[in-house]
C-alpha cells in the first residue's frame, strides 16, 4: 500500500540522501525528470518522485512496516530467448508478509546511460537497486519468469504497480493524441465510405486534424516553462564548466557550435551532472555505496590526456567526455582545475594503449560530445517523439492535408464548411512545416558549423601545455617530505 501527494517546487527541497536510484536521461521533457525522479529510502520508506499524469512533480510513499509494508524483493530473470530478443528484459518485485505484489521495479528505467546494453542482473547492480535494498533491510530472493513462484499479475496491475520515474511525455498528451487521432480516423472512414458529403463531419475531421500540431507545439512550450522551473530546484551548482575545445584532433572531430553553447558539466553536492548537446542531462552519483570512487583522466601512448571518466568500486568505467573537447582550448587547464577541486573524490591516472584508444573510449553511453555528422546531430536535436515515432508525424501530415484534400467533396452543399475545413487543413500542415524548417535552418547555418575564432582562438596544432596533474593529498604529503 502507497501514499501519494502532490509536491509543489518550493515545498521540498530536490535532494535526495544515498543511495538513490537515479533515471535514464532524455532530452526535451525528460531533462525535468532527470531532476526530479528519484528513488530513495528516507530511514521509514521507500520513496518514489515521478512525474504525474498532468505532468505535475508527487511524491510516493511505500512504508517498510505494517501488514502490507515492504518485506522482500525477488529478482525474476528472463529466460535466453527472452533476454535475446527484447532489450531490458527482467523485472524486480517487491512483496508485502503475504507474498502479494506491492510494487515491480524495471531496473533499464533506472540507469542514466547504457541501459539497453546491459544483461538483467548487471542492469540491478549499476542502477543501485541492489545498493538500495541493502539500506532498506530488505531481504532478495531470486527466480526466473518461467517457474511457478514469479509474481503474476494481470497486465492492468502491472502498470499500476510500475515505480516509473514518469513518461518521457505527458502522460495527458499522448491521451489527447491517441483521442484525437481516434476521432478523425472514425470521421475519415465515414467520409471516405460514405456517398454524402457530410460537411459537419467534414469539419470534425478538419478540427481534430488541426488540434494535433497545435497539441504538439503547447508540450513543446509547456516542457520549455517545466523544465527551467525544474532547474530552481537543484542547489546552487560547486562549480559549472562550459567545454573549451581545442584545435580539431586528427581524426576529424571537430566541436561545434551547439556542443559549445549546449554542453555543460555541473558539480552538485554529492552529483555530477552531464549535459549533452541536445539536453539530455545525466545525473551520477559522487557519493554513497553506488557513488562513483574516483575521477580519472586518461592519457594516450604520448602522455597527453585523452578524456575523462568516472571509476566506480565495482571496476564500471562512465566515460565524461574527451579532453580535446573539454579541456584543451583555450581556458581548459583553469576549467580543469575547477573541476578537479569541485569533485569530492580522488584524481587517478589511466594510460590507454594505442590499440584501445579509440573514439568509443570517450564517447560511451552518458559522455558529451560533438555529433560526428551534422545530419545525425540535426535527428538528435529534434523535439521528443510521441508513443508512434515517425509514423505519428506522417499520420498528422496525412490528415491536414486530407482536409485540404477533401474540402472540394462538400462545397457544393456548405461552401462555408468547405472553405473552414481547407483553412484548417492549410493552418494544420503550417503548424507542422514551420518548426521543422526553423529547425534545420538553425542547425545548417549555425549550431552544426565549427567553432569560429568568436569561440576559440584557432591556431596551429602543436603540443599542448602538460595539464595538472592528478595527485592525491597524500602523495602530495609525501613529495614534500
Amino acid at each position: 500500500m502507497s501514499t501519494t501527494d502532490a509536491v509543489r517546487p518550493h515545498d521540498r527541497h530536490r535532494t535526495a540522501p544515498e543511495p538513490a536510484l537515479r533515471p535514464a536521461a532524455e532530452p526535451g521533457s525528460g531533462v525535468e525528470i532527470s531532476i526530479w525522479s528519484r528513488l530513495f529510502f528516507d530511514g521509514k520508506a521507500l520513496v518514489l518522485r515521478s512525474r504525474g499524469f498532468f505532468g505535475e512533480r508527487r511524491e510516493r510513499r511505500y512504508p517498510l512496516s505494517g501488514p502490507q509494508g515492504i518485506r522482500r524483493a525477488v529478482l525474476v530473470f528472463p529466460d535466453a530467448e527472452t533476454a535475446a530478443r527484447e532489450r531490458g528484459a527482467g523485472e524486480v518485485w517487491l512483496l508485502d508478509a503475504s507474498g502479494r505484489p506491492v510494487a515491480r521495479l524495471l531496473p533499464y528505467q533506472w540507469i542514466p546511460a547504457g541501459a539497453p546494453w546491459l544483461n538483467f542482473e548487471e542492469a540491478v547492480r549499476r542502477s543501485g537497486i541492489a545498493a538500495l535494498f541493502k539500506a532498506c533491510g530488505i531481504p532478495v530472493e531470486r527466480t526466473t519468469q518461467d517457474r511457478a513462484d514469479a509474481p503474476r499479475v494481470p497486465w492492468w496491475q502491472k502498470l499500476t504497480l510500475l515505480l516509473s520515474p514518469g513518461p518521457a511525455l505527458p502522460l495527458w498528451y499522448q491521451a489527447l493524441r491517441i483521442a484525437l487521432g481516434g476521432v478523425w480516423f472514425l470521421a475519415f472512414t465515414v467520409l471516405f465510405f460514405s456517398e454524402a458529403s457530410l460537411p459537419r463531419l467534414m469539419l470534425l475531421a478538419a478540427g481534430t486534424a488541426f488540434l494535433a500540431p497545435v497539441a504538439r507545439l503547447t508540450v513543446r512550450r509547456v516542457t520549455a516553462l517545466r523544465n527551467r522551473s525544474a532547474a530552481r530546484l537543484d542547489p546552487a551548482p560547486l562549480v559549472e564548466i562550459s567545454p573549451c575545445p581545442g584545435p580539431p584532433e586528427e581524426d576529424g572531430t571537430v566541436a561545434t557550435r551547439r556542443f559549445v553553447s549546449r554542453a555543460v558539466l555541473r558539480v552538485f553536492p554529492g552529483e555530477l551532472s552531464v549535459v549533452d548537446p541536445y539536453g539530455a542531462d545525466v545525473r551520477r552519483a559522487l557519493s554513497g555505496p553506488a557513488g562513483a570512487v574516483a575521477v580519472v583522466r586518461m592519457t594516450g601512448p604520448d602522455g597527453e590526456p585523452v578524456g575523462v571518466e568516472l571509476r566506480y568500486a565495482s571496476g564500471v568505467r562512465a566515460p565524461i567526455g574527451a579532453w580535446a573537447g573539454w579541456f584543451a582550448g583555450p581556458g581548459g587547464e583553469a576549467a580543469w582545475g575547477r573541476f578537479r577541486r569541485a569533485v569530492p573524490l580522488p584524481c587517478e591516472e589511466r594510460k590507454v594503449s594505442a590499440v584501445a584508444l579509440t573514439p568509443s573510449l570517450t564517447r560511451g553511453p552518458g559522455a558529451a560530445f560533438p555529433g560526428p555528422r551534422a545530419k545525425e546531430a540535426r535527428q538528435d536535436a529534434l523535439f521528443t517523439r510521441s508513443i508512434g515515432t515517425l509514423h505519428s508525424t506522417m499520420f498528422m501530415m496525412f490528415s491536414s492535408s486530407f482536409s485540404f484534400w477533401w474540402a472540394p467533396v462538400v462545397r457544393i452543399e456548405s461552401p462555408a464548411a468547405a472553405r473552414g475545413s481547407a483553412l484548417l487543413g492549410l493552418a494544420g500542415l503550417l503548424l507542422q512545416f514551420a518548426p521543422w524548417c526553423w529547425h534545420h535552418l538553425r542547425s545548417r547555418s549555425y549550431f552544426e558549423r565549427p567553432v569560429s575564432g568568436e569561440d576559440r582562438s584557432l591556431r596551429p596544432r602543436s603540443r599542448p601545455r602538460p595539464a595538472r596533474s592528478c595527485t592525491s593529498p597524500t602523495t602530495r604529503k609525501a613529495r614534500t617530505r
